[in-house]
Protein backbone atom coordinates (compact mmCIF):
# COMPACT_ATOMS: atom_id res chain seq x y z
CA UNK A 1 0.00 0.00 0.00
CA UNK A 2 2.86 2.16 0.82
CA UNK A 3 4.61 1.67 -2.03
CA UNK A 4 1.24 2.58 -4.26
CA UNK A 5 0.81 5.55 -1.83
CA UNK A 6 4.02 7.92 -2.64
CA UNK A 7 2.98 7.76 -6.83
CA UNK A 8 -0.56 9.46 -5.94
CA UNK A 9 0.98 11.81 -3.85
CA UNK A 10 3.34 13.09 -6.43
CA UNK A 11 0.96 13.09 -8.88
CA UNK A 12 -1.64 14.98 -6.59
CA UNK A 13 0.89 17.21 -6.05
CA UNK A 14 1.92 17.76 -10.07
CA UNK A 15 -1.80 18.08 -10.36
CA UNK A 16 -1.76 20.80 -7.62
CA UNK A 17 0.50 22.43 -9.42
CA UNK A 18 -0.96 22.02 -12.64
CA UNK A 19 -4.33 23.45 -11.52
CA UNK A 20 -2.73 26.72 -9.74
CA UNK A 21 -0.44 26.99 -13.56
CA UNK A 22 -4.03 26.45 -15.41
CA UNK A 23 -6.18 28.78 -13.12
CA UNK A 24 -3.51 31.27 -13.77
CA UNK A 25 -3.72 30.71 -17.69
CA UNK A 26 -7.73 31.22 -17.28
CA UNK A 27 -7.18 34.46 -15.60
CA UNK A 28 -5.33 35.79 -18.54
CA UNK A 29 -7.71 34.40 -21.10
CA UNK A 30 -10.00 35.73 -19.39
CA UNK A 31 -8.73 38.91 -19.22
CA UNK A 32 -7.90 38.53 -22.84
CA UNK A 33 -11.59 37.55 -23.75
CA UNK A 34 -13.41 40.51 -21.80
CA UNK A 35 -13.99 42.57 -25.27
CA UNK A 36 -15.93 39.30 -26.30
CA UNK A 37 -18.31 39.59 -23.08
CA UNK A 38 -18.05 43.23 -23.01
CA UNK A 39 -18.99 44.04 -26.55
CA UNK A 40 -20.16 47.33 -25.38
CA UNK A 41 -16.64 48.24 -23.79
CA UNK A 42 -15.20 51.60 -25.70
CA UNK A 43 -11.67 49.00 -25.38
CA UNK A 44 -13.56 46.60 -27.70
CA UNK A 45 -13.19 49.22 -30.14
CA UNK A 46 -10.67 49.65 -33.24
CA UNK A 47 -9.14 52.83 -31.54
CA UNK A 48 -8.15 54.59 -28.77
CA UNK A 49 -9.06 57.98 -29.91
CA UNK A 50 -13.07 56.12 -30.41
CA UNK A 51 -13.34 55.50 -26.93
CA UNK A 52 -17.81 55.81 -26.37
CA UNK A 53 -18.22 56.93 -23.01
CA UNK A 54 -21.92 57.60 -21.76
CA UNK A 55 -22.55 60.72 -20.41
CA UNK A 56 -25.65 60.03 -18.26
CA UNK A 57 -26.45 62.07 -15.13
CA UNK A 58 -27.03 59.23 -12.80
CA UNK A 59 -25.57 56.15 -11.98
CA UNK A 60 -26.69 53.08 -14.08
CA UNK A 61 -26.40 50.85 -10.88
CA UNK A 62 -27.86 53.00 -7.80
CA UNK A 63 -29.82 55.55 -10.02
CA UNK A 64 -28.13 58.44 -8.14
CA UNK A 65 -26.82 62.06 -9.76
CA UNK A 66 -23.84 62.83 -10.56
CA UNK A 67 -22.88 65.77 -8.49
CA UNK A 68 -19.84 67.47 -7.46
CA UNK A 69 -19.62 64.99 -4.32
CA UNK A 70 -20.56 61.76 -6.08
CA UNK A 71 -18.29 62.05 -9.02
CA UNK A 72 -19.36 60.36 -12.45
CA UNK A 73 -16.78 57.69 -13.59
CA UNK A 74 -17.02 55.24 -16.77
CA UNK A 75 -16.63 51.60 -16.46
CA UNK A 76 -13.85 50.46 -18.80
CA UNK A 77 -15.82 47.19 -19.73
CA UNK A 78 -19.21 48.75 -20.29
CA UNK A 79 -19.04 52.18 -21.23
CA UNK A 80 -21.21 52.78 -18.74
CA UNK A 81 -21.36 56.14 -15.91
CA UNK A 82 -21.11 54.51 -13.10
CA UNK A 83 -20.41 56.25 -9.54
CA UNK A 84 -17.60 56.27 -7.24
CA UNK A 85 -18.82 53.40 -4.58
CA UNK A 86 -20.14 50.84 -7.71
CA UNK A 87 -16.95 51.68 -9.39
CA UNK A 88 -14.11 50.31 -6.79
CA UNK A 89 -12.83 47.16 -8.39
CA UNK A 90 -9.79 47.45 -11.48
CA UNK A 91 -9.29 44.60 -13.53
CA UNK A 92 -6.89 43.78 -15.88
CA UNK A 93 -8.24 44.51 -19.71
CA UNK A 94 -6.61 42.64 -22.61
CA UNK A 95 -3.25 44.19 -22.75
CA UNK A 96 -3.25 46.92 -21.16
CA UNK A 97 -0.35 47.79 -18.54
CA UNK A 98 -2.61 48.59 -15.98
CA UNK A 99 -5.82 47.63 -14.29
CA UNK A 100 -8.57 49.55 -15.71
CA UNK A 101 -12.01 50.58 -13.73
CA UNK A 102 -14.87 48.13 -13.62
CA UNK A 103 -17.87 48.65 -12.50
CA UNK A 104 -19.67 46.08 -9.52
CA UNK A 105 -22.10 44.90 -12.75
CA UNK A 106 -19.24 43.82 -15.00
CA UNK A 107 -16.89 42.70 -12.18
CA UNK A 108 -20.23 40.10 -11.13
CA UNK A 109 -19.95 39.18 -14.52
CA UNK A 110 -16.80 38.68 -14.87
CA UNK A 111 -16.70 36.54 -11.49
CA UNK A 112 -19.96 34.97 -12.73
CA UNK A 113 -17.68 34.07 -15.85
CA UNK A 114 -14.91 33.00 -14.11
CA UNK A 115 -17.06 30.60 -11.70
CA UNK A 116 -18.64 29.28 -14.79
CA UNK A 117 -15.19 28.69 -16.05
CA UNK A 118 -13.63 26.93 -12.72
CA UNK A 119 -16.99 25.00 -12.94
CA UNK A 120 -15.83 24.12 -16.42
CA UNK A 121 -12.67 23.15 -15.61
CA UNK A 122 -13.56 21.45 -12.62
CA UNK A 123 -15.98 19.29 -14.55
CA UNK A 124 -13.21 18.87 -16.62
CA UNK A 125 -10.88 18.42 -14.18
CA UNK A 126 -13.28 15.55 -12.53
CA UNK A 127 -14.16 14.14 -15.93
CA UNK A 128 -10.78 13.49 -16.48
CA UNK A 129 -10.15 11.97 -12.80
CA UNK A 130 -13.47 9.92 -13.37
CA UNK A 131 -12.19 8.64 -16.84
CA UNK A 132 -8.75 8.43 -14.87
CA UNK A 133 -10.27 6.17 -12.11
CA UNK A 134 -12.47 4.16 -14.48
CA UNK A 135 -9.33 3.41 -16.60
CA UNK A 136 -7.64 2.74 -13.44
CA UNK A 137 -10.79 0.89 -12.15
CA UNK A 138 -10.63 -1.30 -15.40
CA UNK A 139 -6.66 -2.09 -15.03
CA UNK A 140 -7.62 -2.60 -11.20
CA UNK A 141 -10.81 -5.39 -11.91
CA UNK A 142 -8.54 -6.53 -15.35
CA UNK A 143 -5.67 -7.23 -12.75
CA UNK A 144 -8.21 -8.56 -10.15
CA UNK A 145 -9.57 -10.62 -12.92
CA UNK A 146 -6.06 -12.16 -14.11
CA UNK A 147 -4.99 -12.61 -10.31
CA UNK A 148 -8.25 -14.55 -9.30
CA UNK A 149 -7.54 -16.63 -12.33
CA UNK A 150 -3.91 -17.07 -11.01
CA UNK A 151 -5.33 -18.00 -7.72
CA UNK A 152 -8.00 -20.19 -8.43
CA UNK A 153 -5.52 -22.20 -11.36
CA UNK A 154 -2.92 -22.50 -8.10
CA UNK A 155 -5.55 -23.66 -5.95
CA UNK A 156 -6.29 -26.19 -8.76
CA UNK A 157 -2.77 -27.28 -9.10
CA UNK A 158 -2.47 -27.26 -5.19
CA UNK A 159 -5.61 -29.39 -4.29
CA UNK A 160 -4.26 -31.54 -7.81
CA UNK A 161 -0.40 -31.74 -5.77
CA UNK A 162 -2.43 -32.34 -2.84
CA UNK A 163 -4.28 -35.13 -4.27
CA UNK A 164 -1.48 -36.75 -6.10
CA UNK A 165 0.69 -36.24 -2.82
CA UNK A 166 -1.72 -38.51 -0.63
CA UNK A 167 -1.58 -40.81 -4.10
CA UNK A 168 2.15 -41.68 -3.36
CA UNK A 169 1.84 -41.27 0.44
CA UNK A 170 -0.92 -44.29 0.20
CA UNK A 171 1.36 -45.96 -2.34
CA UNK A 172 4.24 -45.56 -0.30
CA UNK A 173 2.39 -46.79 2.61
CA UNK A 174 1.14 -49.96 1.18
CA UNK A 175 4.58 -50.18 -0.48
CA UNK A 176 6.15 -49.87 3.42
CA UNK A 177 3.53 -52.25 4.38
CA UNK A 178 4.37 -54.73 2.11
CA UNK A 179 7.90 -54.49 2.89
CA UNK A 180 7.35 -54.99 6.66
CA UNK A 181 5.18 -58.07 6.06
CA UNK A 182 7.79 -59.59 4.21
CA UNK A 183 10.45 -58.93 6.45
CA UNK A 184 8.05 -60.07 9.15
CA UNK A 185 7.96 -63.69 7.11
CA UNK A 186 11.35 -63.44 6.35
CA UNK A 187 12.25 -63.18 9.93
CA UNK A 188 9.95 -65.75 10.33
CA UNK A 189 11.36 -68.04 7.80
CA UNK A 190 14.95 -66.75 9.23
CA UNK A 191 13.82 -68.34 12.31
CA UNK A 192 12.73 -71.72 11.68
CA UNK A 193 15.61 -72.09 9.09
CA UNK A 194 17.72 -71.26 12.14
CA UNK A 195 15.41 -73.85 14.67
CA UNK A 196 15.94 -76.00 11.48
CA UNK A 197 19.75 -75.66 11.50
CA UNK A 198 19.86 -76.09 15.13
CA UNK A 199 18.02 -79.18 14.91
CA UNK A 200 19.84 -80.57 12.12
CA UNK A 201 22.84 -79.67 13.71
CA UNK A 202 21.55 -81.81 17.06
CA UNK A 203 20.95 -84.59 14.50
CA UNK A 204 24.43 -84.22 12.41
CA UNK A 205 25.81 -84.39 15.98
CA UNK A 206 23.59 -87.39 17.06
CA UNK A 207 24.58 -89.32 13.33
CA UNK A 208 28.14 -88.41 14.28
CA UNK A 209 27.70 -90.16 17.89
CA UNK A 210 26.13 -92.89 16.04
CA UNK A 211 28.27 -93.22 13.15
CA UNK A 212 31.33 -93.06 15.65
CA UNK A 213 29.55 -95.17 17.82
CA UNK A 214 29.22 -97.74 14.85
CA UNK A 215 32.40 -97.44 13.47
CA UNK A 216 33.30 -99.12 17.23
CA UNK A 217 30.54 -101.38 16.65
CA UNK A 218 31.70 -101.92 12.85
CA UNK A 219 35.57 -102.46 14.15
CA UNK A 220 34.46 -104.92 17.27
CA UNK A 221 32.72 -106.79 14.72
CA UNK A 222 35.26 -106.69 12.10
CA UNK A 223 37.53 -108.19 14.59
CA UNK A 224 35.81 -110.91 15.74
CA UNK A 225 34.44 -111.84 12.21
CA UNK A 226 38.44 -111.84 12.04
CA UNK A 227 38.55 -114.06 14.90
CA UNK A 228 36.13 -115.63 13.48
CA UNK A 229 38.08 -116.32 10.33
CA UNK A 230 40.71 -117.34 12.02
CA UNK A 231 38.68 -119.67 14.44
CA UNK A 232 37.21 -121.51 11.28
CA UNK A 233 40.30 -121.80 9.71
CA UNK A 234 42.08 -123.32 13.16
CA UNK A 235 38.98 -125.59 12.94
CA UNK A 236 38.80 -126.75 9.84
CA UNK A 237 42.54 -127.48 10.18
CA UNK A 238 41.72 -129.10 12.99
CA UNK A 239 38.86 -130.91 11.37
CA UNK A 240 41.24 -131.99 8.58
CA UNK A 241 43.56 -133.44 11.10
CA UNK A 242 41.14 -135.50 12.67
CA UNK A 243 39.31 -136.77 9.39
CA UNK A 244 42.63 -137.53 8.89
CA UNK A 245 42.93 -139.54 11.95
CA UNK A 246 39.36 -141.01 11.85
CA UNK A 247 40.22 -142.53 8.35
CA UNK A 248 43.09 -144.22 9.65
CA UNK A 249 42.09 -145.56 13.47
CA UNK A 250 38.29 -144.95 14.17
CA UNK A 251 34.75 -146.02 12.36
CA UNK A 252 32.88 -142.57 11.25
CA UNK A 253 29.52 -144.18 13.02
CA UNK A 254 31.37 -143.76 16.25
CA UNK A 255 33.32 -140.06 15.59
CA UNK A 256 29.98 -139.00 14.67
CA UNK A 257 28.34 -140.01 18.16
CA UNK A 258 30.87 -138.24 19.46
CA UNK A 259 30.72 -135.48 18.06
CA UNK A 260 28.25 -132.41 18.84
CA UNK A 261 25.57 -131.49 16.20
CA UNK A 262 27.87 -128.34 14.60
CA UNK A 263 30.43 -131.06 14.64
CA UNK A 264 28.65 -133.63 12.97
CA UNK A 265 27.17 -130.96 9.78
CA UNK A 266 30.93 -129.94 8.85
CA UNK A 267 31.59 -133.76 8.88
CA UNK A 268 28.84 -134.75 6.83
CA UNK A 269 29.88 -131.59 4.31
CA UNK A 270 33.26 -132.72 4.51
CA UNK A 271 32.77 -136.68 4.07
CA UNK A 272 29.49 -136.00 1.30
CA UNK A 273 32.12 -135.82 -1.90
CA UNK A 274 34.61 -139.26 -0.42
CA UNK A 275 30.67 -141.18 0.18
CA UNK A 276 29.44 -140.41 -3.03
CA UNK A 277 32.29 -141.03 -4.62
CA UNK A 278 32.26 -144.63 -2.40
CA UNK A 279 36.02 -143.84 -1.61
CA UNK A 280 34.54 -143.77 2.43
CA UNK A 281 32.72 -146.98 3.12
CA UNK A 282 31.32 -146.93 6.59
CA UNK A 283 30.83 -150.24 8.56
CA UNK A 284 28.38 -150.25 11.54
CA UNK A 285 30.41 -153.48 12.95
CA UNK A 286 33.55 -152.26 13.15
CA UNK A 287 35.61 -153.16 15.65
CA UNK A 288 38.03 -150.59 15.50
CA UNK A 289 39.21 -148.68 19.23
CA UNK A 290 39.56 -144.97 19.39
CA UNK A 291 42.87 -143.68 20.96
CA UNK A 292 43.36 -142.05 23.80
CA UNK A 293 44.38 -139.10 22.28
CA UNK A 294 41.83 -139.00 19.03
CA UNK A 295 39.01 -138.96 21.87
CA UNK A 296 40.89 -136.14 23.86
CA UNK A 297 40.54 -133.80 21.13
CA UNK A 298 36.78 -134.89 20.33
CA UNK A 299 36.44 -134.08 23.52
CA UNK A 300 38.17 -130.14 23.37
CA UNK A 301 36.15 -129.95 19.76
CA UNK A 302 32.77 -130.47 22.01
CA UNK A 303 33.45 -127.88 24.62
CA UNK A 304 34.45 -125.54 22.14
Amino acid sequence: MSHRSNPSQLSTNDESKGNELDRFSANQSLASSTSSIFTRSPFGKTGEGDHDWKLDNKCFICDRKFNLTIRRHHCRFCGNSVCDDHSMKRRQYENLPKKQRICDNCNRELIREEIKKEIEEEIAKLQSEVQHQKEMNERLLKEHTEKTQKISQLESDLTKAERIQREKEQSMQEKLNEVLERGEKSKNLVEDLRKSLDVSHNNEQEISNQVHEGEKQLEKYRIESENLRDRKEELASQIEHLTNRIKSSLPLSEVREAMCNRCKTRLDQTYKPFAMDGTIIEEENETSVLSSSVRGSINVLKRS
